[in-house]
Formats: C-alpha cells, structure tokens, sequence
C-alpha cells in the first residue's frame, strides 16, 4: 500500500539472511531490474548508500545496522521504462536529454533526489505518482540563461513552478521525440530512444534501512 500523508512510511523489520545490499544508486537499479524481470528472487533489499538512503536519512551503521533491532524496511515504487520498445526499470528518476544546455529534457522521478540534485520536491519513493518535468516538448523550451538560473536553483527545487516547466504528477507518461535523446536511469546513461513510455509500479520492491 502507497504511503498516506501524515502517516509514518515503513515499519521495524531487519535484513533476511542471504538478502543483497546496495551501496549506490547503480547497485541498487540493476538488483532491483533482476527481480522485475523475475531472473532473481524478491526480497527486500538494504541500502546504504544512494538516494533513497538519502531519502530516508542517511542512517548511520552500515549494514550491521540492517540486521540489528533499529532496522526498518519500508516498500517503494520502481519506474517500468519502456525505451524504443525495450524494458528497464529504476528506482529513482528516469532522465531524457542531449544536453542540459538546449534542446528537449524529460526528468520523470519516483523520489524527490537524484545526486546533488532536487528534481522533484514534492515527490516520495511510495506515493505511487510519476513526477515528471519537461521543457521544449509541449511548452516554449527555457532559454539558455534561463537554464543557468534553474540550473543553480536545482540543489534546493526552486526550479518549479516555472511557465516553461511542464509539471505532471502521473501514473504513466510517453512521447516520441523528434531525435533520439540520451537516456539516463538512476544516474547511469543506458543507451539512447526515441519512443519513451514511463509507468510508476507501486510497491513493487522493498528496501531494508
């Protein structure tokens, strides 16, 4: 079940024996992609290190703390991305660019953080909505000093709202764009598409922290 506001997220459970630990964004997508795609068992997997470590505090302990009695687990949703007709998966954000400087940027993210930057203010890893933001598709793309400005806004999520923003709080979102675009998931460049389609999977895995 989704997170509700106001309502405390996650409750007191540790590590199962034998279950992986993920110290980064990249180590955490592709266990987490393994067991989307049904090539690894599921079970909850503990973070310490990455965003979503991030998200929920940074606690300290490393993974001794995820087997001892102050560990908690909570479920989080994971972003199905549909690239040129092929699947990945993500944990955290999905981005589409070729450049931060000019032309289309899509950043569709699940959490609120990806690395230094805050995308997403309004966003929870649980909230069960896809918080996508976009310039230069349906709406005037922002110009350049327009993107020095965001760009310097983003470590706090000053960026939005902004009328050359779009903002969409969604369940799912695709788009053919005019060129393919790099496509960047959890922080890591996978390739590049054309055709993008983007669906939020709520509560389809879990994280120890």
């Amino acid at each position: 079940m989704t997170v509700r506001r106001s309502q405390p997220w996650g409750s007191a459970a540790t590590l199962p024996d034998g279950a992986p630990i993920a110290s980064s964004n990249a180590e955490l997508r592709r266990l987490i992609s393994s067991q989307c795609a049904g090539d690894a068992p599921t079970t909850p997997v503990g973070v310490v290190g990455g965003d979503l470590w991030s998200v929920v505090g940074r606690p300290a302990g490393g993974a001794d703390r995820l087997r001892s009695a102050i560990a908690r687990t909570a479920p989080i949703d994971v972003i199905e991305v549909t690239a040129d007709g092929e699947t990945h998966w993500a944990c955290v954000g999905s981005v589409a660019r070729n450049s931060w400087w000019r032309g289309p940027v899509v950043a569709a993210m699940s959490a609120e953080s990806l690395g230094m930057w805050r995308l997403a203010p309004a966003a929870h890893p649980n909230d069960g909505r896809l918080h996508v933001f976009s310039t230069g598709l349906d709406q005037p793309t922002l110009s350049a000093a327009q993107r020095v400005l965001a760009r310097r806004r983003l470590r706090s999520g000053a960026h939005v709202p902004h009328p050359a923003i779009a903002v969409r709080r969604v369940q799912s979102w695709e788009h053919r764009f005019d060129r393919p675009l790099g496509l960047w998931l959890d922080g890591e460049m996978v390739g590049r598409c054309r055709e993008l389609s983007l669906a939020i999977r709520p509560d389809a895995a879990a994280i120890v922290f």
